[in-house]
């Protein structure tokens, strides 16, 4: 049986590299536990962190592990329609996270984030915390 999807968010990855709780351990499980992906966006987020700091802190290894989704087409249109509802409703989460809830929508990819609050304004979109992954893995 294959392994069930996930898409991994900057916020838990950054936390998986300078071992914080509980995203490093969440980021540990989902890569024995889940076929891992992240967004060409979330691959940039964290280059550029790397790139700004000037210090590797293990980022190869870590995107090695992750297939990255690209924005295409469809991703752009939806991104587009997204944003533009999230803002007349005054929600508006950025370019950089709309693009990556519209990569997760297209996917049908439940995302791990540390960032619930922000993502759950996105309609459709399946957020889970480190913590509820880590007690749904406890529990298989």
């Amino acid at each position: 049986m294959d392994n069930p999807r996930l898409c991994l968010d900057t916020g838990v990855l950054i936390a998986y590299l300078k071992d914080r709780e509980p995203g490093a351990t969440a980021v540990e499980q989902a890569v024995k536990n889940y076929r891992c992906y992240i967004t060409a966006i979330t691959a940039y987020e964290l280059l550029f962190g790397v790139a700004w700091a000037r210090k590797e802190i293990g980022e190869e290894i870590l995107l090695d592990v992750m297939t990255v989704l690209p924005i295409d087409d469809l991703v752009a249109r939806r991104a587009a329609a997204l944003h533009a509802e999230l803002i007349r409703h005054n929600q508006d989460i950025g370019i950089k996270d709309v693009l990556i809830a519209a990569v997760c929508l297209e996917a049908s990819l439940p995302l791990l984030t540390n960032n619930a609050r922000h993502f759950s304004r996105v309609p459709g979109i399946e957020v889970v915390i480190p913590t509820e992954l880590l007690g749904a893995i406890k529990t298989l």
